[in-house]
Formats: structure tokens, C-alpha cells, sequence
């Protein structure tokens, strides 16, 4: 595969914060089992105010990462980047309860679009779910599973094998297939192969590793997305369908829109791909505006993050969390 763009200059590697490993998780997935979800609700928002206290870095990146949509006005971005770690923590508890295997029936509220899914499946070439780090996409697997759709879902190795494994454990216990891709990108040869035979593979296309890396515009700014997409739809001409899982109030609301059509022999050309993957991102970038309170980055997103509009909040490279 050609990957063609490597991420903008500027973006510098950054990990995520240093509770996301499987001890932690473990503690979560322990929590979310002893304790009602009203309890769990209560103690998250404790949590939440004690953790962008002592981490005041992270808030300051998702405040930066949030200026753009919102025109640079900083005192909103600040007011969203609180909402936003609230709204995190909600989503953590459901998903522990999640995959702690506690029932989730109670977590879904409306649905719309399944008759887009339904079209793109009858090409029978496949159908590769997209979404962005939007709400509560992991809810999406059970969901598929309930309507009788097999589901895989492709994401990267977790901080550990031992936490990699934890999370495909807990995806098969709902019967979803969980396909690890590491910086190899001849791992999504078994994708392809899958797709080709009918398969339904989701996507993340918002936070890719660098060697699927290319430049787009998001918010006016440029922006690292997955090529991933564009590059799985010239090798299979799969169908490429956006959805994504907001919270609502107390449940999640998920909504699948229509294909996003494409002309597979021009695909052969690089800026072809580029381009597909401009009009992906194009279709989630009214979405996120939408919910942005629940686009769940905690690194720098965009090149230059200390100068990014309209703010001038700043963080030491060393800080840890």
C-alpha cells in the first residue's frame, strides 16, 4: 500500500496519559461490578475535577484541540474541554459496564439510517463502518450484533499485550472480532481479504498511526486522518459508511448515513485517495462541531498546537500524567 503524506510538521509523537494501562482497567472493570451506576456516575465526577487539577496539561491540550471549531474563542473552548472530560468519564463507566458483560440494553435510544447499512451491504463487496473518536463508538458492536450483523473492528495494540488481549477478551464476549494493526501495513492485507468476502469492519479514521497518516482540513486547519479508508476501498471496493454513537441524555443515539460514493478505478492515484479521505472527514466535520463535547482527543491534534488560534495556553513537553 501507498500511504502517500506523512503527518503535518509540527505534530509531535505524544502519549496518552500514563492511568490508560490494564491495572487501571482492570480497577474500572472491577468498579463498574460492584458499584450501581449511580454510585459509579458520582465518583467519576469527583474524579474528573481532581484529575484536570493535578493535570492541568490536559486540559489545556483539549482546550487547543477544541479552539478551532469553535472560532478560537477560549473561554468556550475551556467551558467544552470540562464538559468534555465529564461526558469522558460517562463514557468510560459504560464502557466498563460494557465489558465487564453487564446488560446494556438500556444504553441505546434512537436509531436511524439502518436502511444505508442495509443498501451497502446488498453490493456484497463488503462494508467498512467509519467513524471518528465520537460519543461511545464501541457501543456500535453489540448494537450490529443485536441486528444480526458480525462485526470486526480494527484498531491498534493497546499500552501492553497483556491489555491488548484484555480488550479483544472483552469485544469477543460480544461477539465482536477484534483485528489488531500494528505500524505494519501489510496487516490489512487480512482485511482486504475480508471485505472481499463480505465482511462488516469498522474504522476509526480520526486518530491514525503515522504510516496511514495524511493531510486533510478539519475546522479549517490542517489535520492528520487515516488513509486507511481510501486505501481499503481501492483494494476491495468495499462500501465506506460514516456512522457514529453521541450520547443523549442518559443513552446513545446511533446513526448511520449514507455511503460515501467513489469512483474505485480512480483510486489508483494517490491524490484520488487523499481526496476521498478529505470528503470522509468533510462528512464528520459538522458531526463533531455538533458534539464537541464528546470528541475524545487528549494529545495535540493540530500542527502547531501552541500557536493554535486564539489561545495561549502552553504545557511543558516533560509534564506527565
Amino acid at each position: 500500500m501507498d500511504y502517500g503524506d506523512s503527518i503535518p510538521n509540527g505534530i509531535q509523537p505524544s502519549k496518552p496519559s500514563s492511568f490508560y494501562r490494564s491495572e487501571f482497567w482492570r480497577a474500572g472493570l472491577w468498579t463498574a461490578r460492584l458499584l450501581p451506576q449511580r454510585a459509579c456516575v458520582l465518583l467519576s465526577r469527583i474524579a474528573v475535577r481532581i484529575y484536570w487539577t493535578l493535570a492541568r496539561h490536559r486540559l489545556e491540550t483539549v482546550t487547543r484541540n477544541l479552539l478551532p471549531a469553535l472560532g478560537g474563542k477560549e473561554t468556550e473552548a475551556k467551558r467544552q474541554a470540562k464538559e468534555l472530560f465529564q461526558q469522558f468519564a460517562l463514557k468510560l463507566i459504560d464502557l466498563w459496564r460494557l465489558e465487564a458483560g453487564l446488560s446494556i440494553d438500556d444504553h441505546f435510544g434512537e436509531m436511524t439510517g439502518w436502511e444505508h447499512f442495509l443498501k451497502a451491504q446488498a453490493q456484497n463487496q463488503g462494508v467498512l463502518l467509519l467513524t471518528p473518536h465520537l460519543g461511545n463508538w464501541e457501543l456500535g458492536g453489540p448494537l450490529m450484533i443485536k441486528k444480526g450483523i458480525a462485526l470486526q473492528v480494527i484498531t491498534l495494540a493497546e499500552p501492553g499485550e497483556q491489555f491488548t488481549r484484555m480488550r479483544q477478551a472483552s469485544r469477543a464476549r460480544w461477539k465482536v472480532e477484534t483485528l489488531v494493526i500494528g505500524n505494519d501495513p501489510m496487516a490489512f492485507v487480512e482485511v482486504i481479504r475480508r471485505l472481499e468476502a463480505g465482511a462488516t469492519v469498522a474504522l476509526l479514521v480520526d486518530r491514525p498511526p503515522p504510516p496511514t497518516a495524511i493531510t486533510v482540513e478539519l475546522f479549517g486547519q490542517p489535520f492528520p486522518a487515516s488513509i486507511a479508508a481510501a486505501e481499503l476501498a481501492r483494494a476491495s471496493g468495499c462500501a465506506l459508511v460514516p456512522v457514529y454513537l453521541p450520547r443523549n441524555g442518559l443513552r446513545y443515539d446511533a446513526h448511520i448515513l449514507p455511503a460515501i460514493p467513489y469512483d474505485r478505478a480512480k483510486l489508483r492515484d494517490r491524490e484520488q485517495r487523499r481526496q476521498l479521505t478529505q470528503s470522509i472527514i468533510q462528512v464528520f466535520e459538522p458531526l463533531i462541531r455538533r458534539h464537541l463535547d464528546q470528541w475524545y482527543h487528549f494529545v495535540p491534534v493540530w500542527p502547531d498546537p501552541a500557536k493554535a488560534p486564539g489561545t495561549s495556553c502552553g504545557a511543558s513537553k516533560n509534564e506527565k500524567d
